[in-house]
C-alpha cells in the first residue's frame, strides 16, 4: 500500500517554476518596509563579513542556524556570509542552502555554481536544484544528468521522466514513473496519463493511493473512471475531495457540474480552485468567466 510522506515535500520556492526541496532552512518573508536603504544594508553586510572572518564558534552548524535565522527574517543577502564561512568550515549541506540564499538575493548564476557544486559534492538537494535550472535553460541532457543524481528527492522522479519525455525516450520514462509510481504519488498520476497503464491497471494503482488518503490523486483518478464509464464514481470521488479542500479536484468536479448544465456551481468550485492557486481553474474562469 503506498504511502503519503509529506515530510520531504519542497518547503521554499527558489525561484518561479523551481520546486525547492526541503533543507534550505527557514522561507525568507518580505523585507521590513522601514530597514535601512541600500547604502545601510551594504555597510552592514561589509561589518558582517568582517565580523565573520574573525568568528570561530565551537560549532561551526551555528552559523548555518544564524544564516537561517537571517534568511527567515527576509536578509539573505547577510545570510551569504554566514553561509560562506559554513562552507569553508565543511558544514554539511552548506553549499546547497548558500546556493539558496544567493537565489533569495537575486543572484541565480552564483546559485546555479553553488547548486553544481553541492550536487558534485553527493547533496542530493543540490543536484535537484541544479537539475531543475538546467531544465529551465534549455539544458535537458544536464538535468538528465542531475535528476538522475537526485532520485532520492520527492518529486525528482517526475522530473526526471518529464526530462526523458522531451528527450523522446519515452519508454525510459515510463520505466521511471513505474518504479517510482509505489512510493510518489506524482508518478503515480504522470504514468496513469502516459497511457502506458491498462485501465484495470490504473484504477488499482490510484485507488491505492486513495484508499490511503492522498487526495491529490482524485482529478486523475476520476478521469480514469469517466473513460471507463463510470461517472457517477467519479463525481462522488471528486466531491469528497472537494470537500478535503483539493483545489484540482474542485475544479474538474466544475467541469463535470458544467457539462450537466449547472453553471453557477461550476463557476463557484473554480473560484475557489483558483483561489487556491490551481492554474487551470483560473484559466477556465478567464475563458468562461
Amino acid at each position: 500500500m503506498p504511502t503519503t510522506d509529506r515530510s520531504t515535500e519542497p518547503t521554499t520556492g527558489p525561484g518561479p517554476g523551481w520546486s525547492s526541496p526541503p533543507g534550505a532552512g527557514p522561507a525568507p518573508h518580505e523585507s521590513d518596509p522601514g530597514a535601512p536603504g541600500p547604502a545601510g544594508a551594504a555597510t552592514a553586510l561589509a561589518d558582517l563579513r568582517t565580523a565573520v572572518g574573525h568568528l570561530h564558534p565551537d560549532d561551526p552548524a551555528e552559523l548555518v542556524a544564524i544564516a537561517d535565522d537571517l534568511c527567515a527574517l527576509g536578509s539573505p543577502a547577510a545570510a551569504v556570509p554566514f553561509y560562506e564561512s559554513a562552507v569553508e568550515h565543511g558544514v554539511p549541506g552548506a553549499v546547497y542552502r548558500l546556493g539558496v540564499a544567493h537565489h533569495e538575493a537575486g543572484d541565480s548564476a552564483e546559485a546555479f555554481r553553488c547548486f553544481e557544486l553541492a550536487g558534485l559534492a553527493g547533496d542530493a538537494l543540490g543536484a535537484f536544484m541544479a537539475a531543475q535550472v538546467a531544465s529551465e535553460r534549455g539544458d535537458l541532457h544536464a538535468a538528465r544528468r542531475w535528476f538522475e543524481q537526485a532520485q532520492d528527492v520527492e518529486g525528482a522522479p517526475v522530473r526526471l521522466a518529464q526530462v526523458l519525455a522531451e528527450l523522446g525516450e519515452h519508454d525510459a520514462a515510463d520505466d521511471v514513473l513505474a518504479a517510482s509510481s509505489g512510493q510518489s504519488w506524482e508518478s503515480a498520476v504522470e504514468l496513469v496519463r502516459s497511457g502506458a497503464l491498462t485501465t484495470e491497471d490504473a484504477v488499482a494503482l490510484l485507488e491505492g493511493w486513495a484508499s490511503a488518503g492522498e487526495v491529490r490523486v482524485a482529478a486523475a483518478l476520476a478521469d480514469v473512471y469517466v473513460r471507463a464509464g463510470r461517472g457517477l464514481d467519479a463525481e462522488d470521488l471528486l466531491e469528497q475531495a472537494a470537500l478535503a479542500g483539493e483545489p484540482t479536484a474542485r475544479t474538474s468536479l466544475g467541469v463535470l457540474r458544467l457539462r450537466a448544465g449547472r453553471v453557477a456551481e461550476a463557476m463557484t468550485l473554480w473560484h475557489d480552485a483558483a483561489a487556491q492557486g490551481d492554474p487551470q481553474a483560473a484559466e477556465l474562469l478567464a475563458r468562461f468567466g
